[in-house]
């Protein structure tokens, strides 16, 4: 298979009709095969053909305990996992943090572009680049969710799901809270070293279960041997809304995720 070019890249964001939009990145750089120049070649095309972009930049390197005291119910959490817990304390410094390796190497290349804004979540910080990139991050309180991603939602934003299935869109977590079910509660360790609070959202590891009723939403290319998808972030997120409202048991991803189980029931009792 040949190697995959900026041109190539470009031309696939042509088919879909994206270029100039607002766009929340999910990705897979391995889902192209060979890109020539690697992430920084993908990046450099996103920034290119997109008016502003918003990727995950997801960091849990300040993950902390929960005290004693603030352990709420149904809050998809066994308490017991922390027992013997010996991580030194991190505290969450937005200019020092990093990001989390299960966001792909496109979202790291991303987070050191110099233009490039987070927010300041210690377990969802969103990255930002381009023309709306400051009024998308400012002022994400921790206990919140994805509150940078429902504001491109308010902005006409497209999903743009590059060689990555709905199990890693964020979006559904969105649709989840819409649907009633409230944040879990995690907590983090802020820069004065206090132990905080942080929303959290549940599992999406059976997320892919709602595809069946949501294909029909998507416009579709390749890009090498990357699929990739792209649908309106509004429309999407009301659609998934009232499917979950409709089919709560459709998220859960076994009987035994605890996660799942109490996401369904309604999440953490605050």
């Amino acid at each position: 298979m040949k190697s995959i070019t900026s041109r190539d890249i470009r031309a696939g964001f042509e088919r879909l009709g994206i270029v100039g939009k607002r766009v929340v990145v999910h990705s897979s750089l391995r889902s192209f095969g060979h890109v020539e120049g690697g992430a920084e070649t993908v990046v450099s095309e996103m920034i290119n053909s997109f008016e502003t972009i918003l990727v995950p930049g997801f960091c849990w390197e300040s993950n902390a305990p929960p005290p004693s005291h603030d352990r709420p119910e149904q809050n998809g959490c066994d308490y017991s996992f922390y027992d013997n817990w010996t991580k030194p304390a991190k505290p969450f410094i937005l200019e020092y943090a990093g990001v989390e390796p299960k966001m792909g190497i496109i979202s790291q290349t991303f987070a050191k572009l110099p233009q490039s804004q987070r927010s300041d979540h210690a377990w969802y910080s969103w990255i930002a680049y381009g023309q709306l990139a400051d009024q998308l991050v400012n002022h994400h309180p921790w206990e919140t969710t994805h509150l940078p991603l429902e504001r491109l939602a308010e902005l006409d934003g497209q999903i743009v799901l590059l060689g990555v299935g709905i199990s890693s869109c964020t979006a559904i977590h969105i649709a989840e809270e819409r649907a009633g079910r409230r944040p879990f509660i995690r907590w983090a360790t802020d820069k004065s070293g206090q132990i905080k609070r942080v929303g959290a959202g549940g599992c999406g590891k059976g997320f892919n279960n709602l595809m069946p009723y949501c294909q029909q939403l998507f416009s579709e290319t390749y890009i090498g041997s990357s699929r990739v998808l792209t649908t309106p972030l509004k429309s999407f997120i009301e659609h998934t809304t009232s499917l979950i409202q409709s089919l709560p048991e459709i998220t859960r991803c076994s009987d035994t995720c605890i996660r799942c189980r109490d996401a369904i029931l309604g999440g953490a009792i605050h």
